[in-house]
């Protein structure tokens, strides 16, 4: 049985490429996810590689590394944030505590609302 030699549009293979690098997945996973040989996926990255005007990924990839830039700095705020908010947690704890002791040992209970006696 005789194989035919598939060919496929520029645009096609740059989806394909996009998709490879974007997902992360194997090659193979890849080629069987758009229904090609994994030997082509392979051919093309290579090509990708050797020559720049195969397929230009290049603002992809910036646009790709500024997005995880972003999320590097979403995620390390969130940390911050987390922290901070636990401090303000605990110096909460503590003036709870320091009013129990107050009332415990003083008497006086500082939430009470003043104001006219019934």
């Amino acid at each position: 049985m005789s194989r035919t030699k598939n060919s496929y549009s520029e645009s096609f293979k740059k989806q394909i490429l996009e998709d490879y690098f974007r997902n992360g997945g194997s090659k193979d996973s890849c080629a069987k996810r758009w229904g090609i040989p994994t030997t082509s996926l392979r051919n093309w990255l290579t090509i990708c590689k050797n020559e720049e005007k195969s397929v230009s990924l290049q603002p992809k990839m910036k646009e790709m590394d500024a997005k995880d830039q972003v999320i590097d700095d979403l995620r390390a705020e969130n940390e911050r944030l987390k922290k901070e908010n636990e401090w303000h947690r605990l110096r909460v704890a503590a003036y709870e505590r320091l009013l129990e002791i107050v009332k415990k040992e003083d008497g006086i209970d500082l939430l009470k609302k003043g104001g006219a006696k019934q």
